[in-house]
């Protein structure tokens, strides 16, 4: 809208309340003038109201307005020309005056404090008395007979009166129909206050009721019978008023204007909470003038200012909490991903040819577990394999995880029988297990020529066998105690020839355990019924259908307990020639004798163990060395993969020296690891305390503190741009 439009605005809502409260004005005075005549030029006027309210709410236009009505009304009555230009102006001076008083004061024209009622009282009795004597005089100018102060107190009275009954309820409504366009309402102190002037209005109207009775008489004894009752009402209304401003100023102080300040002060801060950052200072402040105050009122306000307090430290503990949680996660979920990895997930390249399929599957629980399934070459003609279920959740139970199954390999590459590496290997998990952890594990060492599958079961789950197609049955083998329970503890082994086609299906206790909603358990039998009725011919089909069928039966309940599977099915040799040859692929090139140079890829992991084998056997290096030197590279070679190079692949070298020894003193084997990737010195993180919770614990640190552990000495520099992280370690 223009410039020249909103004064059109202006002007056009400035003429329609001067006609509206004009034509107002005179509807309401004739019937009165011409039914209820007390004297000659006056008589009972509520439209006597509108002058000072309207003047209020609408100023000039509405004062014009109405001294326009009493115009046209005095004109139509007859009085003389004198009469009705005095009129006029001493209307214009009635209406105009209370505005004028209330604009200096300043604020809207709003009944809301017993300070704002007790302004409106006096003006508007100022301006009664004001008019009563304009008139009075106005009237003995035109020669009226009427005693001059009877007729002065009579108009005097009878403003007050109206403007007190009628016009308070003319300001509220207007008020109300202000306060709805803003979505308000009337406050808590408006409300009591309205209260207390409804109940003043309302004795005052019962009063002139009843007095008003016995109106008769001629002009002299109405004035003073019009007088008399004035004087009651306005007495009753007077002493109600006076009285309840002084219970409102009271509770406006103690109880009222308190109670809403605190209610502002507590919805903007939630409201800054929401937008935002919620601000207690401004609590503190706006509550704090409050804090002492007599009545309940001061303890509300000394109750919100601890509560702004309390939850601005909780609030910033939360945040603590929730920015070292989440960065918690992150590294959890970073080291299931590295969990994962080491775990081996090339089914099709390691299913050679027809000898055999294989395939397996580990959901954890948390973000971490302690399930675990492997298969790897031995030789020419034999494979292994493992599925573990260490007795922990979490990190700790990661880390017992990862030491059984470095292990549990190395012992199975050196040529040892399952009944031997979980006999060695108990040893090596029963040594320093200040924490008595243990896992149970099957495993097996399959002769693919033959078919012999030699196995050992150390406190684990039975596996299931489908044996010439009659179908998946538990095998109940011998179960030995679990690994790193006892020491020096004798494990057995037993041997089964495998038919082509034979199946070997082996799992967790987190599969025949999982919970529905209503706490039952999956069980065996219903593990069985789900092999059966499955008519899949590959490995994965058939734990896929596993999976779908506990999904089904779990629910949206949850899971507790890590769930691994491994299925494997043998189809006969006549491939089985073709592992020598892949053992014999041409090596990464190699700059000398005991260096390796190759991409830094996970895949490239067995590489580097057939490299580490190799060297560490024309060291003369013990078992027990071979396999924590072995343990400690894999945790170097994957943090390299990781984090040296995130984006892009590169390359890393691994030079390996044998060291003799000083005197009686052993000698030491010396793996360099370089790479070109980001500067990092891994040794510089503290050392974890794995015993704590996970949300208790100082994240990260934890395979530097597993390397640290494995072997004699590990150092980092920075060297040319290269990354040089070396570790050495007793051969013996």
């Amino acid at each position: 809208m223009d410039e020249s439009e909103n004064k059109a605005f202006i002007t056009g809502r400035s003429i329609a309340v001067f006609l509206i409260t004009g034509l107002l004005f005179f509807a309401v005075t004739m019937p009165f003038r011409h039914f209820f005549h007390v004297v000659s030029m006056t008589e009972l006027r509520p439209a006597s109201a509108f002058n000072p309210v309207l003047g209020l709410i609408f100023n000039w236009p509405a004062v014009l307005g109405c001294a326009f009505g009493n115009l046209v009304a005095d004109i139509m009555s007859g009085y003389d020309t004198v009469s009705c230009i005095l009129g006029f102006l001493v209307q214009v001076v009635y209406g105009s005056v209370p505005f004028l008083i209330w604009r200096r004061f300043g604020g809207d024209v709003r009944l809301n404090t017993a300070a704002n009622v007790w302004r409106y009282m006096w003006i508007v009795s100022v301006d009664s008395a004001v008019t009563a004597l304009l008139v009075s005089a106005v009237m003995h100018t035109a020669g009226n007979d009427a005693d001059y102060l009877m007729t002065a107190s009579m108009i005097f009275l009878n403003n007050f009166v109206f403007s007190m009954t009628i016009g308070i309820f003319i300001v509220l409504a207007f008020i109300r129909k202000t306060l709805s366009r803003k979505g308000e309402t009337f406050s808590l102190n408006e409300r009591l206050i309205l209260i207390f002037l409804i109940m003043a209005v309302f004795s005052a109207v019962m009063m002139a009721w009843t007095a008003f009775g016995d109106y008769s008489g001629d002009d002299t004894e109405r004035l003073y019978f019009v007088d008399r009752v004035y004087a009651h009402i306005a007495i009753d209304i007077l002493l109600f008023c006076l009285i309840s401003l002084f219970f409102v100023r009271y509770a406006e102080r103690n109880i009222t204007i308190p109670m809403e300040k605190l209610a502002e002060a507590a919805e903007d801060y939630i409201s800054a909470g929401r937008s935002g950052e919620p601000d207690y200072k401004m609590v503190i402040e706006r509550c704090g003038r409050y804090i002492g105050s007599y009545g309940e009122a001061g303890k509300l306000a000394e109750v919100f200012c601890d509560m702004s307090v309390n939850l601005e430290k909780y609030i910033d503990n939360l945040t603590k909490a929730t920015a070292e949680k989440e960065r918690i996660d992150t590294e959890l979920n970073l080291a299931r991903e590295i969990q994962v990895d080491m775990l081996p997930h090339n089914f099709p390249e390691f299913s050679m040819r027809s000898a055999f399929e294989i395939y397996a599957s580990m959901d954890t629980a948390k973000e971490v577990g302690g399930d675990f399934y492997d298969f790897y070459i031995i030789d020419d003609s034999h494979i292994g394999i493992t599925i573990a279920d260490v007795a922990d959740k979490g990190v700790p139970a990661a880390l017992f995880m990862i030491m059984s199954k470095t292990y549990l390999k190395s012992r199975a590459l050196t040529g040892e029988t399952p009944g031997e590496i979980l006999t060695n290997v108990n040893n090596q998990l029963c040594e320093g297990n200040d924490k008595q952890m243990f896992v149970t594990v099957w495993m097996a060492v399959l002769d693919l020529a033959t078919g012999k599958l030699t196995a050992g079961n150390a406190g684990h789950e039975y596996p299931i066998i489908s044996k010439n197609n009659k179908g998946f049955r538990l095998y109940k083998d011998r179960h030995d105690f679990v690994l790193g329970g006892m020491e020096d503890t004798e494990y057995k082994e037993y041997e089964m020839i495998l038919s082509p086609g034979d199946v070997v299906f082996v799992y967790t206790d987190g599969v025949t355990e999982a919970t529905d909603g209503k706490g039952e358990m999956y069980g065996t039998e219903r593990l069985l019924q789900a092999l059966n009725g499955s008519c899949a011919e590959a490995p994965e089909k058939i734990i896929t259908d596993v999976r779908d069928d506990i999904s089904r039966f779990v629910g949206e309940a949850v899971r507790y307990d890590d769930m691994t599977m491994l299925a494997m099915i043998y189809k006969g040799p006549g491939a089985e020639s073709t592992i020598g040859h892949r053992e014999a692929e041409p090596p990464p090139k190699a700059i000398e004798a005991g260096t390796l140079i190759l991409e830094a890829t996970m895949e490239n992991w067995d590489a580097v163990m057939r490299f580490l084998e190799c060297e560490l056997q024309k060291a003369g290096c013990s078992a027990r060395g071979k396999t924590s030197i072995e343990i400690a590279a894999e945790e170097i070679y994957t943090n390299i993969v990781k984090y040296a190079y995130p984006d892009d692949a590169g390359t890393v070298t691994i030079s390996l020296s044998l060291h003799e020894g000083t005197g009686d003193g052993p000698g030491y084997v010396r793996i360099v690891f370089t790479d070109e990737g980001i500067p990092y010195d891994p040794l510089s993180r503290e050392a974890p305390d794995i015993t704590l919770p996970a949300e208790e614990r100082t994240s990260g640190g934890l395979g530097i503190h597993m390397i640290r552990n494995m072997v004699d000495r590990v150092h980092y520099e920075y060297i040319d741009g290269h990354n040089v992280l070396t570790m050495e370690n007793k051969t013996l």
